[in-house]
């Protein structure tokens, strides 16, 4: 018995709490943790970063094509429902235009808002702080001045005394790989 007992003591002074050497964390591992982790934070963090910047220009950019969009569509809807002759795509606006097309059958459309063919009349263009400008004015470089072109078409329904006005204003700026930004706009004009 006394064996037993001297044999047990000896294994308690010798290994405390049952633990063997290689168990636990030692300051190296916690070191080399540490900096893996804070070369994951670095990286996201850059990501989150460039995301950021992006999401700003793109912002910046849809916010003006919305505020150009709207100042033409506040321009067209203070015209006379019967006007033939305004020109709303000079400034001031001048008397030798298209206005919101006179006295429109039933179902017809003036204008168009394809991209591919801006129709003469129903065109224009803004430089980045929204001053009219030509589709071929250029800056001391060469560059084309123009950054949104804002197009517009009006359509007359069955009944003729109302006027459907869609104003597209699309910026000619693309921010990073995502396509250049454009706002439609659709109002009402009644007679």
């Amino acid at each position: 018995m006394k064996k037993v007992r001297d044999m047990r003591m000896k294994h308690m002074h010798s290994v405390p709490g049952g633990r063997t050497r290689e168990s636990g964390i030692g300051l190296v591992e916690t070191m080399i943790a540490t900096v893996l982790i804070m070369v994951g934070l670095m990286a996201v963090l850059g990501l989150f970063a460039a995301s950021m910047v992006h999401n700003q220009a793109y912002g910046d950019v849809t916010s003006r094509a919305t505020t150009y969009g709207q100042t033409k569509m506040e321009a067209l809807l203070a015209l006379q429902f019967t006007d033939v002759t305004t020109n709303t795509t000079v400034w001031p606006y001048a008397a030798n235009g298209t206005g919101l097309c006179g006295n429109l059958g039933a179902n017809a459309i003036c204008g168009g808002v394809s991209t591919a063919a801006p129709v003469t009349n129903y065109v224009d263009y803004l430089d980045y702080q929204g001053m009219p400008t030509t589709a071929t004015a250029t800056d001391a470089s060469g560059d084309l001045v123009w950054r949104y072109m804002r197009q517009w078409m009006i359509q007359a329904d069955a009944s003729t005394n109302l006027k459907t006005i869609t104003v597209r204003t699309t910026a000619r700026r693309t921010v990073g790989s995502v396509a250049a930004p454009f706002v439609v706009l659709v109002g009402f004009k009644s007679r």
